[in-house]
Protein backbone atom coordinates (compact mmCIF):
# COMPACT_ATOMS: atom_id res chain seq x y z
CA UNK A 1 0.00 0.00 0.00
CA UNK A 2 0.86 3.01 -0.70
CA UNK A 3 1.97 5.73 2.68
CA UNK A 4 -0.19 8.66 2.68
CA UNK A 5 -3.12 7.00 1.35
CA UNK A 6 -6.40 5.82 3.14
CA UNK A 7 -8.36 2.93 2.28
CA UNK A 8 -11.69 3.82 1.63
CA UNK A 9 -15.04 1.56 2.48
CA UNK A 10 -16.77 0.31 -0.31
CA UNK A 11 -19.68 2.89 -0.57
CA UNK A 12 -23.00 1.12 0.61
CA UNK A 13 -26.06 2.80 0.41
CA UNK A 14 -28.42 0.98 2.18
CA UNK A 15 -26.51 0.36 5.23
CA UNK A 16 -27.72 3.50 7.66
CA UNK A 17 -31.53 2.51 6.74
CA UNK A 18 -30.74 -1.38 7.36
CA UNK A 19 -29.45 -0.28 10.74
CA UNK A 20 -32.79 1.77 11.19
CA UNK A 21 -34.77 -1.32 9.79
CA UNK A 22 -33.67 -3.81 12.42
CA UNK A 23 -36.65 -4.91 14.61
CA UNK A 24 -36.80 -4.26 18.18
CA UNK A 25 -39.18 -5.25 20.05
CA UNK A 26 -40.46 -2.20 22.73
CA UNK A 27 -43.74 -3.60 23.52
CA UNK A 28 -44.26 -4.51 26.99
CA UNK A 29 -46.88 -6.47 28.69
CA UNK A 30 -50.16 -6.15 29.92
CA UNK A 31 -49.76 -4.87 33.56
CA UNK A 32 -51.63 -5.34 36.73
CA UNK A 33 -53.98 -1.80 35.61
CA UNK A 34 -55.11 -3.33 32.18
CA UNK A 35 -55.94 -6.33 33.65
CA UNK A 36 -58.62 -5.13 36.21
CA UNK A 37 -60.05 -2.18 34.09
CA UNK A 38 -61.49 -4.96 31.66
CA UNK A 39 -62.51 -6.79 34.91
CA UNK A 40 -64.02 -4.24 36.33
CA UNK A 41 -65.83 -3.79 32.99
CA UNK A 42 -67.33 -7.07 32.35
CA UNK A 43 -68.60 -7.10 35.65
CA UNK A 44 -70.41 -3.43 35.19
CA UNK A 45 -71.64 -5.18 31.99
CA UNK A 46 -73.09 -8.63 33.78
CA UNK A 47 -74.43 -6.43 36.71
CA UNK A 48 -76.18 -3.96 34.60
CA UNK A 49 -77.86 -7.28 32.61
CA UNK A 50 -78.83 -9.08 36.01
CA UNK A 51 -80.38 -5.56 37.19
CA UNK A 52 -82.20 -5.32 33.93
CA UNK A 53 -83.67 -8.75 34.44
CA UNK A 54 -84.27 -8.81 37.92
CA UNK A 55 -87.91 -7.22 37.72
CA UNK A 56 -89.07 -9.65 35.55
CA UNK A 57 -88.14 -12.93 37.75
CA UNK A 58 -90.91 -14.15 39.85
CA UNK A 59 -90.56 -15.45 43.27
CA UNK A 60 -93.25 -18.18 43.77
CA UNK A 61 -95.37 -17.14 47.49
CA UNK A 62 -97.73 -17.69 49.02
CA UNK A 63 -101.08 -15.75 49.57
CA UNK A 64 -102.36 -14.88 53.13
CA UNK A 65 -104.83 -12.66 54.59
CA UNK A 66 -103.91 -12.21 58.18
CA UNK A 67 -107.00 -11.17 60.33
CA UNK A 68 -106.78 -8.14 61.75
CA UNK A 69 -105.75 -6.99 65.45
CA UNK A 70 -105.48 -3.98 67.88
CA UNK A 71 -102.15 -5.63 69.12
CA UNK A 72 -99.23 -2.98 68.50
CA UNK A 73 -96.05 -5.01 69.30
CA UNK A 74 -93.72 -6.80 66.54
CA UNK A 75 -91.50 -9.41 66.29
CA UNK A 76 -88.54 -10.31 67.40
CA UNK A 77 -85.03 -10.25 65.25
CA UNK A 78 -84.36 -13.81 64.26
CA UNK A 79 -87.64 -15.19 64.76
CA UNK A 80 -88.79 -18.49 62.60
CA UNK A 81 -92.09 -17.80 60.87
CA UNK A 82 -94.53 -20.80 60.55
CA UNK A 83 -97.08 -19.60 57.25
CA UNK A 84 -100.58 -20.83 57.26
CA UNK A 85 -102.08 -20.88 53.62
CA UNK A 86 -106.12 -21.17 52.41
CA UNK A 87 -105.23 -25.24 51.14
CA UNK A 88 -104.18 -26.09 54.82
CA UNK A 89 -100.43 -26.40 53.41
CA UNK A 90 -97.64 -25.41 56.20
CA UNK A 91 -94.51 -23.34 54.99
CA UNK A 92 -91.72 -23.24 57.08
CA UNK A 93 -87.67 -22.32 55.95
CA UNK A 94 -89.25 -21.77 52.10
CA UNK A 95 -90.30 -25.55 52.18
CA UNK A 96 -94.55 -26.84 51.55
CA UNK A 97 -94.50 -29.47 54.42
CA UNK A 98 -97.78 -31.81 55.42
CA UNK A 99 -98.14 -32.33 59.38
CA UNK A 100 -96.06 -35.40 59.56
CA UNK A 101 -93.05 -33.05 57.92
CA UNK A 102 -93.85 -29.86 60.09
CA UNK A 103 -93.13 -31.85 63.28
CA UNK A 104 -89.50 -33.25 61.65
CA UNK A 105 -88.86 -29.08 60.30
CA UNK A 106 -89.88 -27.64 63.82
CA UNK A 107 -87.57 -30.62 66.00
CA UNK A 108 -84.58 -29.46 63.40
CA UNK A 109 -85.14 -25.64 63.89
CA UNK A 110 -85.91 -26.12 67.33
CA UNK A 111 -82.30 -27.80 67.92
CA UNK A 112 -80.90 -25.32 65.83
CA UNK A 113 -82.27 -22.35 67.53
CA UNK A 114 -83.45 -23.08 70.73
CA UNK A 115 -84.55 -19.66 72.14
CA UNK A 116 -85.94 -18.33 69.15
CA UNK A 117 -89.66 -17.43 69.00
CA UNK A 118 -91.94 -19.53 66.11
CA UNK A 119 -94.62 -16.68 64.48
CA UNK A 120 -97.30 -18.81 63.11
CA UNK A 121 -99.42 -16.73 60.06
CA UNK A 122 -102.06 -18.32 59.26
CA UNK A 123 -104.87 -17.15 56.91
CA UNK A 124 -107.80 -15.98 58.30
CA UNK A 125 -110.36 -18.86 56.34
CA UNK A 126 -108.55 -21.44 57.46
CA UNK A 127 -109.99 -23.85 60.32
CA UNK A 128 -108.93 -22.75 63.79
CA UNK A 129 -107.99 -26.57 64.59
CA UNK A 130 -105.22 -26.09 61.38
CA UNK A 131 -103.39 -23.86 64.11
CA UNK A 132 -104.07 -25.50 66.57
CA UNK A 133 -102.15 -28.51 65.07
CA UNK A 134 -99.32 -26.23 64.46
CA UNK A 135 -98.98 -25.14 67.68
CA UNK A 136 -99.16 -28.37 69.15
CA UNK A 137 -96.51 -29.93 66.98
CA UNK A 138 -94.45 -26.47 67.98
CA UNK A 139 -94.42 -26.95 71.68
CA UNK A 140 -93.95 -30.95 70.80
CA UNK A 141 -91.14 -29.91 68.96
CA UNK A 142 -89.38 -27.87 71.88
CA UNK A 143 -90.35 -24.26 70.38
CA UNK A 144 -90.26 -22.08 73.43
CA UNK A 145 -92.01 -19.46 72.58
CA UNK A 146 -95.32 -19.46 69.96
CA UNK A 147 -96.68 -15.77 68.69
CA UNK A 148 -99.78 -15.63 65.98
CA UNK A 149 -99.47 -13.10 63.40
CA UNK A 150 -102.13 -10.32 62.95
CA UNK A 151 -102.28 -7.52 60.65
CA UNK A 152 -103.01 -4.27 62.70
CA UNK A 153 -106.06 -2.62 62.11
CA UNK A 154 -105.86 1.00 61.81
CA UNK A 155 -105.84 2.91 65.00
CA UNK A 156 -108.18 6.11 65.45
CA UNK A 157 -106.77 8.90 66.73
CA UNK A 158 -108.47 10.40 69.51
CA UNK A 159 -107.75 14.38 68.56
CA UNK A 160 -108.22 16.82 71.47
Amino acid sequence: MMKGFRVMKPFEPHAKSQALRRFKPTRKTAGVFSIAVSFCDSSLIILAFFLAISPFVMQPGINITLPESPFTGGARFGSMVLSITRGGWFYFNNERLNEAGLQVALEKAARTQPHAVLIIEADERIPHGTVIKAWNAALKAGVSEVSIATKISAVEDDLP
